[in-house]
């Protein structure tokens, strides 16, 4: 039976990480808890990679967690990690290739020929490469062994959290395999009806009456919403002047460039209201002020995405586009009797008082830096 990409780190077991964490050090500062958490999910992701060397290993990691996890808010399973594998600039190397080999044997249970494996890596790579095709790298490896024997695949296993949270006391909810025999045919069908598509004889021309044919008019387009916020937390304009004021009696390194122009940015490309993004640096980092120890890092991760500045420290310009997806996929489902900052904040922090400060914050912003005098 085809496996679906087992699950490694699933929200389910971020939630328990985080609510384990957050009690059993609920002394610790956020800070420090925010910490312990991602170290517990970098353990685990790094239990289920390959034997690589320890820096190919490092960058796998942090991919897999950026791109999925604070990205785009998914579960880690072994696709993404293939993916990531993949995208190495270095993935064809014999040492690198030998251990995704015998990584990928493990996960689907079957042996795989080594030529058979350089081709499905060679297509991963370009299906990686093209992510509007609609199908995923690791799709490449399922094809390639489903044609190879059918008959022999046999369910992904992932250790998953289970180490990880033994140590610190928990036990782990596995997630079920599923099925990807149905993929494969539907890719085998759609390509062998694509070749005898190009490959047809020519239809011979036949004179017919003239059809009159009656146009529908067809309803337009359903627009997808980037989030489910409230008017008053939507993007809006506003004045830059005032708002570096703002930012320089806090001392803030934020009203430097490029922050101010990157925060702003991924605001505007999220329809986020700038000074909600702003209220949430100053409660994760009291707006970066220039004299805390360490500035120049914790500005280019001032909202704490994956947790801490510490553990993810990237770019103003990626963090920032990471908090944006965070506000809009948190943003939906809301019941109509529930604050949306307070409802983002389920998954954002651990804290539940988090939402009373940004509230407090956005508030405050607004009446001193959007009011007429």
């Amino acid at each position: 039976m085809y496996s679906n990409a087992a699950g490694v780190l699933t929200r389910a077991d971020i939630h328990k990480i985080r609510h384990y964490v957050h009690h059993k050090h609920g002394d610790l500062p956020t800070e420090r808890r925010a910490e312990i958490v991602a170290d517990a999910m970098q353990r685990i992701v790094l239990r289920q990679l390959p034997e690589f060397p320890e820096e190919q290993k490092q960058t796998v990691m942090r991919t897999v967690l950026r791109d999925v996890v604070a990205g785009r808010g998914m579960p880690v399973n072994d696709s993404f990690i293939f993916e990531a594998c993949v995208k190495l600039d270095d993935a064809g190397e014999p040492e690198l290739l030998e251990a995704l080999h015998v990584w990928a044997e493990k996960r689907l249970g079957t042996v795989i020929a080594p030529d058979l494996f350089r081709e499905a890596v060679a297509e991963g790579r370009r299906i990686a490469s093209a992510p509007e095709i609609g199908v995923t790298a690791w799709d490449a490896v399922i094809g390639t062994v489903g044609l190879q024997d059918p008959g022999r695949i046999a369910g992904s296993s992932s250790l998953g959290i289970e180490g990880t949270l033994a140590s610190l006391g928990a036990n782990r909810t596995r997630t079920k395999p599923g099925v990807y025999l149905a993929m494969s045919v539907a890719l085998c069908l759609a390509m062998l009806g694509y070749g005898w598509w190009t490959l047809r004889p020519a239809p011979v021309a036949i004179e017919r009456s003239p059809v009159v044919t009656r146009v529908s008019v067809q309803a337009p387009p359903v627009v997808k919403l980037k989030n489910a916020l409230p008017e008053h937390l939507r993007y809006a304009e506003v004045d830059r002047q005032r708002l570096v004021r703002y930012l320089r009696t806090k001392s803030s390194l934020l009203a430097e460039e490029p922050y101010l122009s990157a925060i702003i940015k991924a605001a505007k490309d999220h329809d986020i209201h700038p000074l909600l993004m702003f209220a949430i640096t100053g409660q994760e980092q009291g707006f970066v002020p220039k004299t805390a120890k360490n500035a120049a890092k914790i500005a280019n991760n001032p909202f704490n995405v994956f947790y801490s500045w510490k553990s993810f420290n990237t770019t103003i310009d990626e963090s920032a586009r990471i908090a944006g997806n965070t506000i809009n996929r948190l943003s939906f489902e809301r019941p109509d009797d529930v604050d949306p900052v307070k409802w983002i904040n389920r998954e954002y922090a651990e804290d539940t008082n988090w939402s009373d400060g940004v509230n407090s914050l956005f508030k405050a912003m607004i009446a001193q830096i959007t009011t007429d005098k």
